[in-house]
């Protein structure tokens, strides 16, 4: 119990200022190769709002402010796919939450999150991820998928 409270305020951390303004990445020159990364978000249970990915490229994009963000509008059923194109070699994580009031922030009751969220290569929580243990190598095109979580 005593490392519940620092747990939650590390997540809200995470998750509050995950999305707070969208910037573009620094665009390669036509030498250098990109890749595309597909993501497949899975298990979103309310069919409602809008998913904001947001894609970190090192610990602080992760903690703050995304490297680069898209808004999809939830469908009434099926996978979610989301595409960031022409992406540089590096090391990436995925954020995502689902924002069912259209305020465009992660909700929270306390510090619970009232909205789903989900990370990259993380599909339990076992306290807020880092960037580490969320990211992966792009290489070369790829495809991810995150499965959605609610508290």
């Amino acid at each position: 119990m005593k490392n519940l409270i620092p747990t939650l305020a590390l997540l809200i951390s995470v998750l509050s200022n995950a999305f707070a303004t969208t910037t573009t990445p620094t665009k390669p020159t036509s030498e250098t190769a990109t890749h595309k990364l597909t993501v497949t978000i899975t298990q979103v249970n309310k069919r409602t709002g809008k998913l904001y990915v947001g894609l970190a490229t090192d610990e602080a994009t992760f903690k703050g402010t995304s490297a680069e963000t898209k808004a999809v509008d939830v469908p009434p059923s099926g996978e979610i796919t989301v595409t960031f194109d022409n992406l540089p070699e590096g090391r990436y994580a995925v954020r995502v939450y689902q924002d069912l009031n259209d305020n465009k922030k992660m909700d929270f009751s306390g510090q619970m999150p009232t909205e789903p969220f989900g990370f990259s290569n993380v599909a339990m929580l076992m306290g807020p991820p880092n960037f580490d243990q969320s990211s992966f190598d792009l290489n070369e095109s790829k495809a991810v998928k995150i499965i959605m979580m609610e508290m």
